[in-house]
């Protein structure tokens, strides 16, 4: 953790990971940003969304104050949709983390914000802090719901920009070919 002067906000050493899913609803995240200032890379995702943590793509920031709201776009390969969201992180975030550095030390354990946007048009945030000198003993790990089930706005965009990653995916079979494109052999 690192202290500031009392008029600056405490910062904290923590990482981003990002999630995409559930399994069969592959995403891919154009953008996620923390209170309109600071942002980390999404992509193509298409797991860990409907984990418990949920875990993703992990992206390493300098200290940051703790985050009171996530927004967010991102797309549906399998429903050829955009979504975009804002939801508010918990009000007591910032109390809490004090405790939970406290709790889970930095000399023994990694601690991450973990969002993730689903194919199906939710959002979601989690805390967790990885015991990383546990010898793999994943009981001495913490994780906690900040935000689930958060409904994101449809909204436009030109599902031509992925189209080549969406018959991608046919091809895998990760997802079924989506209502209205050209059968994917013809690619």
């Amino acid at each position: 953790m690192v202290t500031a002067c009392s008029s600056e906000a405490r910062k904290y050493d923590f990482a981003v990971s990002v999630a995409g899913g559930p399994k069969g609803w592959p995403v891919w995240v154009e953008d996620i940003t923390f209170d309109g200032t600071w942002s980390a890379r999404g992509g193509s995702l298409r797991g860990g969304y409907d984990h418990i943590p949920p875990g993703g793509g992990v992206v390493g920031i300098s200290p940051k104050p703790a985050p009171r709201t996530v927004q967010a776009r991102w797309f549906s390969f399998r429903t050829q949709t955009f979504y975009e969201v804002t939801f508010s992180l918990p009000d007591d975030l910032d109390g809490n983390l004090r405790q939970w550095y406290r709790d889970y030390p930095l000399d023994d354990y990694n601690h991450t914000l973990i969002v993730g946007f689903s194919g199906k048009g939710e959002a979601l945030a989690w805390w967790e802090a990885f015991c990383n000198t546990c010898n793999y003993d994943r009981s001495h790990d913490f994780h906690i719901p900040l935000a689930e089930n958060v409904v994101a706005e449809v909204v436009e965009g030109n599902p031509a920009w992925y189209e080549d990653i969406t018959y991608q995916h046919v091809r895998e079979g990760t997802i079924p070919l989506p209502p209205g494109m050209a059968d994917s052999s013809a690619k």
